[in-house]
C-alpha cells in the first residue's frame, strides 16, 4: 500500500492590511492574486490537505515599524485575515493552522518547524511538499521559501499566486527562489 503523501499549503500574510484597498499596506497586485489563492485553498481543503495561513502580528512600536509603517497590529482590522479566506479557514478548521508571526519568516519564534514534523519527536510526520502563495514575494514568501529550502523540504510556489508592491522585486525573488533554493515555480 503506498504511503499518503503529506502536502501542506502554507498562505502568506493575506491580511487586511496588505490586501484591502483600505490596508495600510495595501497594494494592488494583492487583490488581483487574491482570486487565485482562494481556488488553492479550497482545492487543498478538498483534497484533505493542511493549509497554515501566517498572520504577521505586530505591537504598538514594533522594531519593523523603523522600515514600513505600523501595520497588522494584534486585535486591529488589518491584522485579520481577508474575509474570503477567513471564511474557508473557518469552514475547516481542523484541517487549517492559523500562524501569528512577528518577523518575515514564519519558522522564526512560531511553531511551524514542529507543526510540518521537522523537529526530533514532532507530533506530526515530516511534511512530504509545502506549496507557498501569499504576499510580499520577495519578502515573507522569499524568507519562509529559504528556511524551507535549508531545511530540505521540497517547495512549489505559484507566481500567479505571490505578488509584491514592487514587480521588479517580485520577479527577481521568484527567479531567486528558482535558481538559489531549487523551489520549483510555476
Amino acid at each position: 500500500m503506498a504511503q499518503v503523501k503529506r502536502r501542506v499549503l502554507i498562505v502568506v500574510d493575506m491580511q487586511n492590511d496588505f490586501v484591502a484597498e483600505d490596508g495600510v499596506l495595501s497594494f494592488p497586485a494583492a487583490r488581483e492574486a487574491l482570486p487565485f489563492i482562494k481556488e488553492k485553498v479550497k482545492a487543498a481543503l478538498e483534497q484533505g490537505c493542511e493549509v497554515v495561513f501566517t498572520l504577521d502580528t505586530h505591537e504598538p512600536g514594533d522594531q519593523e515599524f523603523t522600515k514600513f509603517s505600523p501595520h497588522c497590529l494584534e486585535g486591529s482590522w488589518g491584522h485579520e485575515l481577508v474575509p474570503d479566506l477567513k471564511l474557508l479557514a473557518d469552514s475547516a478548521p481542523d484541517k487549517v493552522l492559523l500562524l501569528k508571526k512577528s518577523r518575515y519568516s514564519a519558522f522564526f519564534g512560531t511553531e511551524l518547524e514542529e507543526y510540518l514534523g521537522l523537529t526530533p519527536g514532532a507530533r506530526r510526520p515530516r511534511v512530504d511538499e509545502v506549496e507557498l502563495v501569499g504576499v510580499c514575494t520577495n519578502i515573507c514568501c522569499f524568507f519562509t521559501a529559504e528556511e524551507l529550502a535549508n531545511r530540505d523540504v521540497p517547495v512549489r510556489v505559484y507566481a500567479q499566486g505571490m505578488a509584491s508592491f514592487d514587480r521588479a522585486a517580485h520577479d527577481f525573488a521568484l527567479r531567486q527562489m528558482c535558481e538559489v533554493l531549487g523551489v520549483s515555480v510555476e
